[in-house]
């Protein structure tokens, strides 16, 4: 392979992330919500790209869960069914759950100091009701503590959840009464962290998760019930 060769396959590959990258920030970031279709012409242009990177990126997300391709009809954002949630918070709450155990074992307090900055953030964001920043705020706080683990295997875990957790967060943050406890329950579980009290920061996240699930749950099961009668 000569080096034109290579750096056009290493440029192709740079583009082919770069779309990657922006879709997939559109979905997380509620632009493109789910159950909506990715219409490869529209998004093509907006994004100045053509369109075969773009179907490689769309097809990278299916693959992540994140976009669902439906035969003869085209690729949507996933939406989840209220089965789906509660597995996918079992998970997350049992990972999540170990890794801030673990993160008491090495705090420092450069540490406590980054999470209350974003602490800080997610109030302010509130009081501005900007969603998309205190969503951001929100999933800074969780990967935080899940990289202060120092656990690669646990890390890499809840990396390959947090996207689809992502799509569900957000419609967990459009919810004020979710909103209200979970602003709560992140500095409850601080102290925690402050205290080095493993068990109850454990203890604290686990519930933290199980909260959000079982309001996404009673949420969806609310929708669904709803659709029965419009139809």
């Amino acid at each position: 392979m000569d080096e034109g060769t290579m750096v056009n396959e290493q440029e192709h590959h740079t583009l082919n992330r770069r779309i990657y990258y922006k879709v997939r920030d559109l979905i997380a970031s509620g632009r493109i919500p789910p159950g909506a279709q990715l219409d490869e012409r529209s998004l093509a242009q907006d994004l100045a790209v053509s369109r075969t990177p773009l179907r490689e990126a769309i097809a990278t997300l299916v693959e992540e869960g994140l976009v669902e391709r439906r035969p003869y009809r085209g690729n949507f954002v996933r939406m989840f069914t209220a089965k789906q949630v509660n597995d996918l918070y079992m998970v997350r709450k049992v990972l999540e759950g170990l890794a801030t155990r673990l993160a008491v074992l090495s705090l420092t307090e450069e540490d406590l100091h980054r999470i209350r900055a974003i602490l800080d953030e997610a109030q302010q964001a509130r009081d501005q009701g900007d969603l998309a920043a205190y969503s951001t705020a929100d999933a800074r706080f969780h990967d935080t503590i899940a990289r202060l683990s120092n656990n690669e295997v646990l890390i890499a875990s809840l990396d390959r959840l947090k996207r689809q957790i992502q799509i569900v967060r957000l419609g967990a943050n459009q919810d004020p009464q979710v909103v209200a406890r979970t602003a709560l329950e992140r500095p409850q579980i601080l102290a925690a962290l402050e205290a080095r009290d493993a068990d109850q920061a454990a203890r604290l996240m686990e519930e933290h998760i199980d909260g959000v699930r079982d309001s996404m749950i009673a949420l969806l099961q609310s929708s669904a019930t709803s659709d029965e009668k419009r139809s």
